[in-house]
């Protein structure tokens, strides 16, 4: 019996080392060189003035959980970038204290799979696109974003990642009439919503701070998925 154990070793050792390497490099991924790959911009580099708070790197967000792991800059497809950086400096032309702060930008397909499957069948379902096309997101066309002024967020009415009414963009004389956003919050998101507009951004009606740069149709067949 024994003899027969030895002889086993070497075989399940065989086994066992090519799960570790695949699980060594799921834990390894390098997001950051993957979207390099991609010919994607890592958005601090446009203008010093940007802050970066991602979100999903940390596990200040909506599913509570850090969803990137190693990846903690936030990329843009470039000619998203090119737009973004246009609307920067229109709203610094008002006042050269604005700037943006970006909480969430491209992201990988595998990411959205994980997402997904934490929200499916619940009510923020509707916030999350599937995995199986993939969304704005996950070809870095989209950008989640608030408005600083001197260096610190300014009042845009509920925090980033809050799946509430309060979050609209359809009715804010409603929201700020029953007091529940003040009228600075309207005023700073309807700013963000002109620069990012007037730049070829488009709005989303839930969530003030989404903005995509193209539609759809367009990505899908102009633009590559980010698919690791």
């Amino acid at each position: 019996m024994t003899m027969y154990r030895w002889m086993l070793m070497p075989l399940l050792l065989l086994l066992w080392l090519p799960a570790v390497g695949r699980g060594k490099a799921a834990a390894a991924t390098d997001f950051d060189a993957l979207m390099r790959k991609q010919g994607l911009v890592d958005v601090a580099t446009l203008d010093p003035s940007i802050t970066v708070d991602l979100k999903y790197s940390t596990t200040d967000n909506f599913v509570g959980r850090d969803m990137y792991g190693g990846l903690k800059k936030a990329y843009l497809y470039k000619a998203t970038a090119q737009s973004l950086l246009k609307a920067l400096k229109q709203l610094q032309a008002i006042d050269p204290k604005w700037s943006f702060i970006v909480y969430d930008a491209a992201r990988p397909v595998s990411v959205q799979r994980i997402m997904w499957n934490l929200v499916k069948g619940t009510d923020k379902q509707k916030y999350v696109a599937s995995p199986h096309r993939g969304g704005p997101h996950n070809y870095g066309i989209a950008v989640d974003i608030g408005l600083t002024y001197d260096g610190r967020p300014v009042d845009m009415g509920t925090p980033f990642d809050s799946f509430t009414s309060d979050a609209h963009i359809t009715d804010e004389p409603a929201l700020v009439h029953q007091g529940r956003i003040s009228a600075e919050a309207m005023k700073n998101r309807q700013l963000l919503r002109k620069m990012l507009t007037d730049n070829g951004f488009f709005t989303y009606s839930r969530e003030w701070w989404h903005f995509t740069r193209y539609n759809m149709t367009y990505v899908r067949k102009h633009i590559g998925l980010l698919d690791f």
